[in-house]
């Protein structure tokens, strides 16, 4: 049985890695702008006149390669795409490289310290504001947060425990606190904000599910427009081969009755002929059916050669034709009718390197008012037979 993809565990990587992307943008610009702070702690030791009592530019190395550190980590997560590995591992990565800057940032305690109250407040302020500051850059990840900021403030939670007087008590009391309002804060921040990336993440593969989805509805509606086509196609050279003669590509028999029926109906003024090919069976048996099919053809494009647009002209069946006249008085009709008869006969049609002579039998008659069709065709089916006892390529009329 297929594995089904774990939609869960996906979204959870999807979001790691936009956290992850996230942290290491904000972490890229922070770095970058911390000197500035300890540049401001040097201009205060230069105003009191302590700079050469303490090691700064020693600090400061420190501070500046621990920075260094953490910003190759922070470029090289924006460099290169988030993998299984890099998901795991960059968190515990992270916030193991931000504990050499917060322990670089907090041993400013130990290193720089000064009986300057102006000073000592400047530098507090200073590793609060860092404090606060990394807190809000590192809140997608609280291994990171608290990790940097136990570094931090550590050194000023050991001056507590190891200074002397009340300044260094309140100084370690006030640190411990600080830790625990920025751990407080933090989990707040990093709550909010991994929801916000969930919903973000959600609706973005969302819409990238609707816009697949989209793409399978267009690329469906595609087929179906194809194969409706097809289907009409089909159901045209259905309806073609239902009324079209195969052979001669004339309108069938019952193209032919459905427009009898049709005038019929409305009572209208026309004329019928039907017309027989003579002696079509000796062609058949002398020249074989293929020059009998010939034959049919030739006749067909004879006639229609001498119609007018609105005649029409069907195979009726066999050798039988049937020419429905509309709107054709019976003398009309007669004259038509001799015209096509004389034009069949005049000239042998080529078959199959032969010339064979092929005249035809034309029974004529006109519709009666009121007349039905069955009584219509009986009579021009007398008509051509009275023409072929007459001695073939001729005319008969049945008024």
């Amino acid at each position: 049985m297929p594995s089904v993809p774990d939609t869960r565990s996906s979204l959870q990587q999807e979001v790691q890695a936009v956290c992850i992307k996230l942290v290491a943008r904000r972490g890229l610009v922070a770095g970058l702008s911390a000197p500035s702070a300890a540049v401001l702690l040097y201009f205060v030791l230069d105003e009191e006149g302590m700079l050469p009592t303490v090691p700064f530019w020693s600090w400061f190395a420190c501070l500046c390669l621990a920075l260094f550190i953490q910003l190759l980590v922070d470029a090289w997560v924006l460099v290169h795409k988030p993998d299984a590995r890099m998901l795991q591992r960059w968190p515990r990565i992270n916030a193991a490289t931000l504990v050499l800057v917060g322990l670089a940032w907090g041993s400013a305690g130990w290193w720089l310290q000064s009986p300057s109250p102006l000073f000592t407040m400047m530098l507090y302020l200073v590793l609060a504001g860092v404090g606060a500051l990394v807190m809000i850059v590192q809140s997608a990840f609280m291994l990171s947060v608290v990790a940097v900021e136990l570094a931090l403030l550590l050194p000023g939670m050991l001056h507590g425990v190891l200074g002397v007087g009340r300044m260094a008590q309140y100084v370690g009391v006030a640190s411990f606190l600080y830790f625990c309002l920025l751990c407080l804060y933090g989990w707040v921040v990093h709550r909010q904000l991994r929801h916000g990336v969930r919903a973000s993440v959600q609706a973005s593969l969302l819409n990238e599910d609707l816009m697949a989805a989209n793409v399978r509805a267009a690329s469906a509606l595609e087929a179906l427009k194809r194969e409706h086509k097809q289907l009409q196609q089909a159901l045209q050279t259905i309806e073609r081969m239902a009324h079209v003669d195969e052979l001669t590509q004339l309108p069938n028999r019952r193209a032919a009755m459905a427009e009898l029926k049709r005038l019929v109906e409305a009572d209208a003024t026309a004329a019928l002929v039907l017309l027989d090919v003579d002696h079509f069976k000796q062609v058949n048996d002398n020249h074989g059916h293929h020059a009998g099919d010939a034959v049919l053809r030739g006749v067909a494009e004879r006639m229609l050669a001498c119609l007018r647009q609105d005649d029409l002209l069907a195979r009726f069946g066999g050798e039988e034709f049937v020419l429905i006249l509309p709107d054709t008085e019976l003398a009309d009709a007669h004259t038509l009718a001799q015209r096509l008869c004389d034009t069949l006969a005049a000239q042998a049609l080529p078959v199959e390197g032969a010339r064979l002579p092929v005249t035809a039998s034309f029974g004529v008659t006109p519709h009666h008012p009121g007349e039905a069709l069955h009584g219509w065709l009986a009579r021009a089916d007398e008509a051509m037979y009275q023409a072929k006892h007459a001695g073939r390529n001729r005319v008969a009329l049945l008024p």
